[in-house]
């Protein structure tokens, strides 16, 4: 009996113990800053999460891996996860029991802002790239995340739309709001860069707008369009007609037609 009650007040005494064999739920959120390459290729299909209460680990997930992967910053070491041993949720997020346990790979290697190790016999890069600011070009955007030409590459947009588009009379100011680190906006972009170089028509002065981690910077930008992103916002004759946020439902060049027509 004082065995149990010297546990008690332990208890009592130092919740933390419960940590032992309780495990809290953890919630991880994407990182866009990262491109992935996994056997020399660029990777669209990965993704890489970061705990959301900003502890030492990360956790990537691919298409072309058969299980996730955590890699431990602190020991810099890598872990092959059990596939159960992850959820996957809506809109750039992961939940896990606590930080996922699994089986040592090897430790990996950090060159400038490269994360280069191997798993399931596959040698992974991780890029950490620098986040792009203000006023920003489409080659700027293409060089700096490849990934996104890939994307723009396999989207298809509907002809019947993009006709509409190209026959397009009034002249029309679109700003993309976007931000390199953001994980819905490498899925908006790409789709908006292929839709208005395939409408080709000069009707449209298209602007790329980066945004800086915390989303302060460029101030004046955000002062004139707001702070959503993504965000593709239409203006004529100086004023707003309207803006789609977010990815969206459905094909992005219907929404653009049903806004201007």
């Amino acid at each position: 009996m004082n065995r149990f009650l010297s546990l008690y007040f332990l208890l009592l005494l130092f919740p933390g113990l419960m940590s032992v064999t309780t495990a809290k739920s953890q919630d991880w959120e994407e990182n866009a800053q990262f491109g992935v390459e996994i056997g020399g290729a660029i990777d669209v299909t990965a993704q890489v999460f970061r705990p959301t209460n900003n502890q030492p680990f990360m956790i990537l997930t691919s298409e072309k891996l058969t299980s996730p992967v955590l890699v431990d910053l602190a020991k810099k070491r890598v872990f092959a996860l059990k596939a159960s041993a992850v959820e996957i949720e809506e809109g750039g997020f992961l939940k896990t029991n606590g930080i996922p346990g699994g089986k040592d790979v090897g430790s990996y290697v950090l060159q400038g802002g490269s994360t280069t190790f191997k798993v399931q016999g596959k040698s992974v890069t991780m890029i950490l790239r620098q986040t792009l600011v203000g006023d920003v070009s489409q080659e700027m955007i293409l060089a700096h995340s490849p990934d996104y030409r890939l994307r723009m590459r396999d989207y298809t947009p509907k002809k019947s739309a993009i006709n509409v588009l190209k026959s397009y009379a009034r002249d029309t100011e679109v700003v993309v709001m976007f931000a390199t680190w953001c994980a819905t906006c490498k899925l908006l972009v790409p789709k908006v860069m292929r839709v208005f170089n395939e409408a080709n028509n000069s009707r449209f002065k298209v602007h790329y707008i980066g945004i800086a981690m915390g989303g302060n910077e460029p101030a004046s930008a955000l002062a004139r369009h707001g702070h959503d992103y993504p965000a593709v916002i239409l203006y004529q004759r100086g004023k707003e007609v309207d803006r789609i946020i977010g990815d969206p439902p459905g094909a992005l060049e219907n929404l653009l037609v049903d806004i201007l027509e």
